[in-house]
């Protein structure tokens, strides 16, 4: 869990209809530099099937070296994304977009997803 008095802010994002791959569900520009703490994504409508990968970009670059510690949600119950393990490339810059991606759609709808910002 990411330490509060260090952050700065947070991106959020949701989608209350499926979900689509290349979809973005949130965006921002920084104003200031920072590092990303932490990543939560959920599926808050339970009922969907397949698989539903959220990634997170700086200026399109995902920031896991490795796709396979990127948040992932299998089945059709509601809840918590697995995996979101810490990532790899972490800093931003003032002018840099960060963006919430899904990267692989499965049938979810009501998927959720959070990006805590902290300084550096």
């Amino acid at each position: 869990m990411a330490d509060a008095t260090l952050i700065q802010g947070f991106l959020n994002g949701f989608v209350a209809t499926n979900v689509s791959s290349g979809q973005v569900i949130a965006a921002m520009i920084a104003v200031s530099n920072g590092q990303i703490r932490s990543v939560a994504a959920g599926v808050t409508a339970a009922g969907g099937q397949g698989t539903t990968i959220i990634d997170v970009q700086v200026n399109n670059v995902s920031i896991w070296t490795d796709p396979t510690n990127r948040p992932t949600h299998t089945g059709g119950a509601a809840g918590r994304f697995a995996g979101g393990r810490l990532p790899n490339r972490r800093a931003v810059n003032v002018g840099d977009i960060v963006s919430i991606v899904v990267a692989t759609a499965g049938n979810h709808s009501g998927v959720v997803a959070t990006v805590a910002m902290e300084e550096p």
